[in-house]
């Protein structure tokens, strides 16, 4: 045995309503607790001769002294990573469906290829390209308990109202095969969508509107209407006046020139009563400088590095609209209200495990981040066949938090890792939507179930 130590995966997070307390999380025991401060000052200092016997015991069990070295810890960590890339290999099988590469904005951020969506041509799903990519969802997964239950449209623009006959088609194939279906949508056209939107056709829309009017007007560009935001707002409206059952999120993308427009759309949404319907979320999400995006393009765009977009979230009060702050804040609410410890993760997404994204070219993507580019390419579908490129399959699903520096890192189960078609760092941005998420658990549920 060797000599007791504080764990390098000890994560103490200050309570700033309770004077003198921590929560403790471990990295990968997924073990939650709350301490006092002088407990914490003992366990950085490595004082383990100043905790009594009894606590000894409970910190040691729970993961925050230990007697392994740091080596043996970081050895630990990856096989309890392969252990659950594995899990999540097995148990998830995802599915998205590029409806078509068309689209009616030209939004300067836009990664896919412009000549698709410029094309006089229309590359659009046909109905025998549907029952081929349901007959592949089969062949790469017969069990069916073992696919995502949820098939996901995507585009392009998955909803143009010239797609409703083919949609319609996919939905209702669908819902007889047991699935259901969300789409992303720039919301444009939903108007042609009403009878679709339904718990058990399309649950749930991803729409984005990259500030109020003026800026989304300049930042989101139809191809031929100047004024996109009040006809997607309307569309919104009509949702709710319908008392149509389906989720809205309503993701802001955001860089220098918009970001501080954000609140201003919070309180506008505020104003329409949009917040009022428990189904509807928004979220910013940071634009990334993508090299597939065009450099005439990039002119239009002011990037935003994370430390300045998390710095000024903070600074409005915001932090807790970052794209991944809701997954953070379930997991600590799930293990506090659940008395579990933290569900922990060796991935970022299901791109690393089995993602795949079906395009109307018969091309499979691992990541809808991806689509398009013909590099990362995992396979293709050819007479009711998939032909593969192993290579770059592999390169995909093994891929996880031991395949970097993550391992080190004490987040490395609660994090994943960030995203790989991205490449992006989100360490910072992460450290602070667990400070602020074990809070926010704290004072809404935690203070509650103890001071009864």
């Amino acid at each position: 045995m060797g000599t007791l130590r504080t764990s390098s995966y000890m994560i103490p997070v200050k309570l700033e309503s309770e004077k003198g307390k921590y929560m403790l999380i471990h990295g990968y025991t997924g073990a939650m607790d709350i301490v006092s401060e002088s407990i914490v000052l003992y366990l950085k200092n490595n004082e383990i001769k100043k905790i009594s016997s009894l606590t000894l015991q409970v910190l040691q069990k729970r993961g925050y002294i230990t007697n392994k070295t740091k080596e043996e810890e970081i050895e630990y960590v990856e096989r309890v990573a392969q252990a659950l890339h594995k899990r999540d290999e097995i148990l998830h099988k995802s599915f998205t469906w590029v409806v078509t590469y068309n689209c009616n904005f030209r939004c300067p951020y836009c990664f896919e290829k412009r000549e698709y969506k410029d094309s006089s041509h229309r590359i659009v799903l046909t109905k025998s390209q549907v029952d081929q990519l349901f007959n592949a969802m089969t062949e790469i997964e017969p069990r069916k308990q073992l696919q995502a239950p949820v098939i996901t449209l995507y585009g392009g623009e998955p909803l143009l109202k010239e797609n409703k006959e083919i949609v319609t088609y996919i939905v209702q194939e669908g819902r007889k095969k047991g699935y259901k279906f969300h789409a992303i949508t720039n919301g444009y056209d939903l108007d042609s969508y009403l009878t679709l939107l339904a718990p058990d056709l399309i649950t749930l829309l991803q729409i984005t509107i990259d500030g109020t009017k003026k800026k989304h007007n300049q930042k989101r560009k139809h191809f031929e209407d100047f004024n996109s935001f009040d006809k997607i707002i309307s569309n919104i409206k009509l949702i709710f006046e319908k008392g149509l059952n389906v989720d809205i999120h309503i993701r802001v993308n955001v860089d220098n020139y918009n970001l501080e427009d954000f609140r201003d759309l919070y309180s506008y949404f505020r104003q329409l009563g949009f917040l009022a319907h428990k189904n509807f979320k928004v979220y910013s999400a940071l634009i990334q400088d993508n090299k597939e995006v065009k450099e005439n393009d990039k002119n239009d765009i002011d990037f935003l590095s994370e430390s300045e977009y998390l710095k000024r979230h903070e600074k409005m009060g915001t932090i807790t609209v970052c794209a991944g702050y809701n997954t953070v804040y379930k997991k600590i609410e799930y293990s506090v209200t659940a008395k579990k410890s933290l569900p922990l993760t060796a991935v970022h997404c299901t791109a690393q495990t089995g993602e795949y994204v079906f395009s109307p070219l018969k091309e499979i993507y691992p990541c809808w981040e991806v689509v398009g580019d013909k590099k990362f390419q995992i396979g293709t579908i050819k007479n009711n066949t998939i032909s593969w490129n192993k290579n770059e399959l592999k390169k995909w699903h093994t891929h996880d938090v031991t395949s970097s520096s993550c391992k080190h890192c004490k987040y490395v189960f609660l994090c994943g890792g960030g995203c790989l078609a991205m490449k992006s760092n989100q360490c910072n941005l992460f450290k602070r939507m667990i400070i602020k998420a074990v809070n926010t658990v704290y004072n809404s549920v935690y203070a509650n179930m103890f001071n009864k």
